[in-house]
């Protein structure tokens, strides 16, 4: 394996990967967009928040949607003075907050659920919701069909408060199930989570799939493959479309104008566009690549 990758791989600690026996392939953030599973501006967006370490949760109801892969992306983006704090289990130990404050500390869980031991729920899993809530930056992922399934859960089963729920801050409902033609596997839907003034969770649909949603697969999450569907009704080749009311609400969470956030966007976008058409693609490249943002990367670079 190429040394740098090994560096890369070596971010994560041991269960990171879930039940797999060998390591998948990871992929960068530009491989993912040019994969299709989401597009440039909604991955911009999730710069623009990892990058002031704020929190992300990435669901879908089915294994193997890309989640985790996602997800290890994401670290990429959070800023060079980041502690990440790999959690794992039920049992709730946050003595590292008398060290590591909200400026700089960000929460990676691989899963959160009960399917196996090395994933986060119980009172650790509430716990980190809390510390979301209180300020600190979080990434997870979870088995949910919807944002409403995910928040019941999140609620009814970690007791959540309106305010732990805020700060997940973006929610990504990811679909995947097999096909005869190949493996289908998208986001198909962003969401924004908030407190309104009168501190119930609030939430705006920055972004959805062009049409209908892909079917529900309830109980997916226990198959060890995802379900096959006859086709994927289209669904591969549309596009997301984005909301720009949504996004002027969460430029005003991000203390934005609406004009500040676009420009960022387009920016952070235009950056990584730039990567994928230069060849700096996989992992390591491109976590070399992003260090020099706003800059483009020195001519020559390799992949």
């Amino acid at each position: 394996m190429d040394p740098a990758l090994v560096n890369w791989y070596g971010r994560f600690p041991e269960g990171w990967w879930g039940y797999h026996w060998s390591l998948p392939r990871p992929m960068s953030v530009v491989e993912i967009v040019e994969s299709g599973s989401l597009d440039g501006r909604l991955m911009a967006t999730l710069w623009a928040v990892v990058s002031r370490r704020r929190g992300v949760m990435l669901s879908s109801e089915a294994p193997m949607a890309g989640k985790t892969t996602t997800l290890s992306a994401l670290v990429d983006l959070l800023p060079d003075s980041t502690v990440g704090i790999f959690l794992r289990g039920w049992r709730r130990d946050f003595a590292w907050t008398d060290e590591i404050g909200p400026d700089r500390g960000y929460m990676l869980v691989n899963e959160m659920s009960d399917h196996l031991p090395i994933y986060v729920w119980g009172p650790n899993a509430r716990g980190a919701l809390q510390l979301a809530g209180g300020g600190y930056g979080i990434g997870a992922t979870m088995h949910a069909d919807t944002l409403d399934e995910a928040l019941g859960t999140l609620r009814g089963d970690l007791g959540a408060s309106d305010a732990d729920l805020a700060g997940l801050t973006i929610y990504l409902q990811f679909s995947a199930y097999r096909t005869p033609s190949g493996m289908y596997r998208r986001c198909e839907e962003a969401w924004h989570l908030r407190t309104a003034v009168d501190g119930a969770l609030a939430t705006v649909r920055l972004a959805a799939i062009d049409g209908d949603r892909s079917p529900s697969l309830t109980g997916a999450q226990r198959y060890p493959m995802p379900p096959t569907l006859p086709d994927d009704g289209g669904r591969a080749a549309r596009s997301l479309v984005h909301d720009p009311a949504a996004y002027a609400v969460l430029a005003a969470t991000l203390g934005l104008s609406a004009g500040a956030l676009e420009e960022e966007l387009s920016s952070r976008a235009g950056f990584l566009a730039s990567l994928s058409e230069r060849g700096i693609c996989d992992p390591p490249a491109v976590a070399s690549a992003l260090a020099d943002y706003p800059g483009l990367p020195v001519e020559g670079a390799t992949a």
